[in-house]
């Protein structure tokens, strides 16, 4: 009974141990890309957004997965090496640019006078713009999926786009 009781003990260790070196595959996937150090306006688009988009998560402490969710739930982005990526993109309700930030909402947040152009080709100021609105948004809500919901829809709930940028899982 002795030796039974060891047994079990040493397995239950032993899983224990390779539970917590398992590493997270979807946050290993965000920070195993490879790509140059230098990028600028003249880069592509889409490395232009991945730079970006880790810029500002980490400034605003937005985790990766849900940064990353948003860009590929609201304009279908698909990491860095979405060479065909449209940023630029107007939605129905009039939200533009690569995160769809509303203008209204760009300038509450920067307390600025922002064009409608600029916020829809200037990739930065935009992302900038939604890591900014994203983190008030969880600091008012206390929880992703509303905030998530909130930045969809101008009011705190939880919805389907919610739920997809919540669970988002890159597939690059």
């Amino acid at each position: 009974m002795l030796v039974n009781s060891l047994k079990i003990g040493i397995a239950a260790g032993a899983l224990a141990v390779a539970a917590l070196t398992v590493t997270d595959k979807e946050s290993d996937s965000f920070e195993n890309v490879r790509i140059p150090d230098s990028i600028d306006q003249s880069s592509p688009v889409s490395l232009q957004m991945y730079q970006h988009i880790k810029e500002y998560a980490d400034s605003f402490n937005i985790p990766l997965k849900y940064a990353f969710g948003v860009a590929n739930t609201e304009t279908g982005y698909k990491g860095p090496f979405h060479w065909k990526y449209n940023p630029a993109q107007t939605s129905s309700a009039g939200a533009v640019g690569p995160m769809q930030v509303m203008v209204s909402t760009a300038r509450w947040i920067n307390k600025d006078k922002v064009s409608k152009e600029r916020l829809k080709t200037d990739i930065e100021y935009n992302i900038y713009t939604s890591m900014k609105l994203l983190r008030i948004l969880f600091d008012k809500n206390g929880d992703w999926k509303v905030a998530f919901g909130e930045y969809n829809t101008g009011r705190p709930c939880i919805n389907g786009y919610s739920h997809k940028v919540y669970n988002y899982k890159p597939d690059w």
